[in-house]
Parts: structure tokens; C-alpha cells; sequence
């Protein structure tokens, strides 16, 4: 089971041989996620087909 926050921001920096996402939730909640570059470009897809889907049903 996974704990939901709901996004105010997030950064993002390159260090060294990966990527690190910091995020602040709307509770005041702040994390970091670090993660490959592998890793962030299997997001981006998922993402990117979630965004081009949600594009084609409001067309």
C-alpha cells in the first residue's frame, strides 16, 4: 500500500551518475527520489503516453 501526497513541487538535479527529484506535498511532506537516467526515461514514456491519451479524448 503506498501513501498518496498530493504535489506542490518538484525539483530536479543531475548529480553525478543519476538524478535526484526533490518534492514537497501539499501537507508540508518533503522527499527525495533518486533515481537512473534508465529509470527517468521509462517515466517519460509512461507519462508522455498518459498526457498524448489524455490529449486524444479531449479532441
Amino acid at each position: 500500500m503506498a501513501t498518496t501526497y498530493k504535489l506542490v513541487q518538484a525539483l530536479a538535479a543531475k548529480v553525478d551518475d543519476h538524478v535526484e527529484i526533490a518534492v514537497e506535498a501539499e501537507d508540508g511532506t518533503t522527499f527525495k527520489i533518486i533515481a537512473s537516467p534508465e529509470q527517468l526515461d521509462a517515466l517519460t514514456g509512461d507519462l508522455e503516453a498518459i498526457l498524448d491519451a489524455d490529449d486524444t479524448a479531449a479532441a
